[in-house]
Order: structure tokens, then sequence, then C-alpha cells
């Protein structure tokens, strides 16, 4: 007699080991996974701690070798499963990576699945698929005979929320094959292969957990549009989501930018930051880390490095009020992660540094680059003392070189209020 915790295998052979944890529940779930230590792919017994909240028992298709299913055993072991849970009033099914290609190939087997949650799915295991250098790279040239072509299945497409990583050049492409097939797919702002882990971990919020409650709720409309709105500060809607960054492989920045014919009114002058690193800041306070984004020569690497923070901010005070004419930010592109740190921020202008007015405001994923590539160049014209750049992100924010041009204003007070004139 087996208890309510107790899994027992069902069914075992050369690619796979089938275990199935009876919870006694008229539903069943089916975790399609391979030999890993993260997210749905971590040993079973792992898994256990973060399932017994839901009403369903569950079966765990382990896959033996990394072959993405193409081996002889697959289409007898799906058949085995689906015959198994055929009397269950309802069908989940779900896998991670090379387990969420599975939990989209069973549909093929298995036509009373109630829904499907594919995270990170691959389209396809063939030679041209395995040259993006993702997680196919380690089985390019290896399997030597296919069973599937690919893991787009008809009959998944009404059934199925797919879940990628927006930022990961060899992930996007696969989800965006299933996308073009018609699949619901939700792209989330990160580079993470390992997206239940990411969701888990994410500031702590356990995202994981919300998609999860969702995925087994009858009442939540599932739909890809209803987890952009659950997930919504991930959620990646913006334009062309990814674009890949070429560092020092592109041309100097002297080639995008042109120099404003204003003077230079940054240098030299007092700056500070929301915070500073111990480890990798190169000043000891966030006044003189700050402060060499003005001063030090531009280079490929950073000069100010924030904490780990929402929301990081650099700040100048160019000591009077100016008539600002044009900002120019260099990005750091000494490596991809780092430089892609800076992607979506807010530039804001003060007189007093304390009522503060939104100049522009980045929305786009297109890279800012620095001693390489396209700096972030920004003409104007309006009245400041301070400016301050925002990072819309919980992340670090590390500049190489900013600059501000201006012209220097005469002020005069008339009547209860001040007024500024360009000096001649």
């Amino acid at each position: 007699m087996y208890s309510k915790n107790e899994s027992r295998i069902i069914i075992s052979n050369d690619n796979y080991e089938v275990t199935y944890l009876d919870r006694f529940s008229s539903n069943v779930s089916i975790v399609f996974s391979s030999a890993g230590g993260v997210a749905l792919a971590q040993p079973v017994e792992e898994f256990k701690k973060t399932i017994t909240q839901f009403d369903t028992s569950y079966i765990f298709v382990r896959s033996v070798h990394l072959d993405w299913y193409n081996n002889r055993n697959a289409i007898k072991t799906f058949e085995q499963v689906a015959e198994f849970c055929k009397d269950f009033e309802k069908i989940y099914v779900l896998g991670e990576s090379h387990g969420g290609s599975g939990a989209l190939l069973f549909s093929e087997f298995c036509p009373n699945i109630y829904r499907i949650l594919a995270f990170v799915p691959q389209y396809s295991a063939l030679p041209s698929f395995c040259k993006w250098y993702g997680p196919l790279s380690v089985v390019d040239g290896v399997i030597k005979e296919f069973i599937f072509s690919d893991y787009s299945r008809e009959e998944a497409l009404s059934k199925s929320v797919l879940i990628f990583p927006a930022w990961s050049y060899e992930d996007a492409l696969h989800g965006r094959f299933f996308k073009s097939d018609g699949f619901d797919v939700v792209f989330l702002k990160t580079h993470a292969h390992a997206m239940a882990a990411f969701l888990k971990l994410f500031e702590s919020k356990n995202y994981l957990q919300q998609v999860m409650r969702a995925f087994y709720d009858s009442n939540f409309e599932f739909s890809a549009k209803n987890y952009l709105n659950l997930l919504h500060p991930l959620a990646e809607r913006s334009f062309k989501p990814y674009v890949h960054w070429i560092g020092d492989r592109t041309a100097p920045h002297e080639l995008f930018i042109k120099k404003p014919s204003y003077p230079l009114i940054s240098q030299g002058k007092k700056a500070t930051q929301s915070s500073f690193s111990e480890q990798f800041s190169q000043e000891k306070s966030p006044e003189k880390d700050a402060e060499r984004v003005l001063n030090e020569p531009l280079t490929e690497k950073y000069n100010n490095h924030t904490g780990m923070e929402p929301a990081p901010w650099w700040q100048v005070d160019l000591g009077e009020i100016y008539h600002v004419r044009h900002i120019i930010i260099y990005n750091r592109g000494d490596e991809i992660d780092w430089a892609m740190r800076f992607l979506q921020f807010t530039i804001m202008v003060s007189e007093n540094g304390h009522i503060w007015r939104t100049l522009y405001k980045k929305t786009n994923n297109e890279p800012v680059g620095g001693l390489y590539g396209k700096p972030f160049s920004l003409p104007c014209s309006i009245m400041a003392r301070f400016v301050k750049i925002v990072l819309n992100a919980h992340n670090v924010l590390n500049l190489a070189r900013v600059e501000i041009y201006g012209e220097t204003v005469v002020s005069e007070v008339r009547g209860n209020d001040e007024v500024h004139f360009l000096r001649e």
C-alpha cells in the first residue's frame, strides 16, 4: 500500500523512468523533465515540496538522455502514459526546456489534455536548430536517428501557454517559431533559460507560485494575455524585445554621434548616486563614485557602480541653472550581460533638486553603446541645475561616462518670479 506522498515506478526502460505519485485526486499532472538539478528538471523528491497545495496526483516522465525524445522507446512510452491517465477527470501537462518540448509533443498521444504549461520548450532538435548555441548545442550532431522533426503539435494549440525569456537570442527564436504557428506565447524580461527557477526566485516574490496557482484554477482564463497581466512587472511588451549586443565588434562611437557645439558643462561638477558597491565601486562613497562618470576618460569599462536595487539612480549638480542643450550617456561595453543592464531608463531634471520633471523616458530594448557602438544622445532645450538618470529596473546602474552640454544663463527676479536669460 502506498502513502499519499510516496511515488512508485510505473514505466521503466532504457530511455525513461516514469513514476506515479498518487494523491487520491480525480485530476493528474504529467510533468516532463530530464536529468537535472533546477526547477522542473529537478529531482522528483525536491519537486514534491512545491506541489502539495494542488488537488492533483502526479506522473513524472523523466528522460534518461538528452535526446529530445528521439529514441525508439518514445512513442511506446507516450502511449503507455496516455493509457494510464485516461480515466482521470482533468489532465494537466507541464515541463521545462527538454520537458517543455515533451509536454507539447504528448498532446499527439493524449487527446483529453485539459491544459499544457511549457516553460522554454525547444521547437525542434534538428541540426539547423542546434547551431544557435543555446541548450540544444549539446546535442548538435549527437542525435543520429530522428523520431520527431519538431515539437509543434496542432493538438496542443488551444490548450497551451508557452513562457519564454525575451532577452535570450536562442530561446527567443524558438518562441517566435511557436508563435508563428499560432501558439499563445508569453515573453518575459529575462535571459534565464531556467524559467521556473527565475520565476520562483525573482525579487523573492515567487511568481512561480502565482503561475502554478493560475494553471490549476479552472476559473482562470488560460491564455497568454492573462498570464501577461498576471506577470505584468516581468512582461516584455516592447517593440523588438530582443536586440543583439555586438560590443567592440561594432564601429567606434564617433561614427554614430557628433559632439555638440555647446560647451561641456558637466566636467568637474558634483555628483551622487543612490548607493555604491562595496565589492565593485572604485570609490568608497556615492559622491566620489558618481563623479568618476564625469571626470574619468572614456573606456569600455564602468566608472560608477551602484548596488543591486530597485530603480538605482545617478545625479549631477551643475552648480547653477544652465540652459541644457544636449546629454550624451556612454554605457559600459566590456561584457554583454553588464552592458544590457542599461536598457530602459528615465532622465529627469530639476532647477532646485526638489521638484523634478521627466525630460526623456527610454522604453525600448535597443542597446546603448559606449566606446564602441551608438551612445545615447539626446538634443534638448531645458533650464536645469540637476540632471538625474534613473534605471527603470531592479538592477545595477554602472556607466562609463556622462556628458552634458549647454549654455550659462543670467537670472533676474521680477516680482515673485525668477526669470532666466541666456548669457551673451
